[in-house]
């Protein structure tokens, strides 16, 4: 079973690149796909409809065999639990702090508003900078703090999917080594990644597959 599997997936994203037409794509646990595009927009509009921001105008979206619906946010809320995005769409609640950030998704599915930041985020919230602007909120980060208290976020979700957009652009040079190697640590053999990047370095280092896009259409292409 495919942990995520688009059929006949065809999608319309206004102002944005190349429409999404008639894809079919699949992501099984282990994979790691890096996206490669003739125009930098497919790449974004494809992760974003892998992260169910925007659902297909045909054709149907299945997670570990399960087609979702996209009628109601609410039917999406369980698979976004299970898939880390970290791209140009990610954000957080701008009248929440961000501890109350990190926390939301728990809280939801704990059903509780007493849980407080486990050991695991706390330390990465300590190796980027950040364990003193949790009780702020995100619009009194600096950018690159709000970036990597994403990106925390998303790395600590318990997911089975990563999506990773151009990650050093996002995190910029300072950081993006450490992300680097913290993203070797997080990754299980269970997981899925698929991934937008143009330094090559990373490529080499975490891809296993390769997909191209041209003019909407998606081709496999060896690593």
């Amino acid at each position: 079973m495919y942990l995520i599997e688009l059929s006949n997936y065809s999608l319309v994203v206004e102002g944005f690149g190349n429409s999404l037409k008639d894809i079919y794509f699949t992501l099984a646990k282990g994979d790691a796909c890096a996206i490669r595009a003739a125009a930098a927009d497919d790449a974004y509009i494809f992760l974003k409809a892998l992260a169910t921001l925007v659902g297909p105008q045909t054709g149907t979206y299945s997670y570990m065999g399960e087609v979702i619906d996209f009628s109601d946010y609410r039917n999406l809320l369980p698979f976004k639990k299970k898939i880390g995005y970290v791209g140009q769409d990610s954000a957080m609640l701008s009248n929440k702090t961000v501890r109350e950030n990190l926390l939301l998704m728990r809280s939801y599915f704990e059903n509780s508003l007493s849980l407080d930041i486990d050991a695991k985020v706390l330390k990465l919230c300590r190796i980027f900078n950040i364990e003193d602007k949790l009780d702020i909120r995100p619009g009194e980060l600096r950018p690159i703090d709000l970036r990597i208290a994403i990106a925390i976020r998303e790395l600590t979700k318990s997911f089975d999917v990563l999506l990773l957009e151009r990650p050093e652009d996002y995190f910029g040079y300072n950081s993006f080594g450490l992300f680097n190697e913290i993203l070797k640590d997080t990754l299980e053999p269970g997981h899925g990644v698929v991934f937008f990047s143009n330094n090559q370095n990373f490529i080499d280092a975490f891809a296993n597959r390769e997909v191209l896009i041209t003019d909407g259409m998606l081709a496999k292409a060896p690593v």
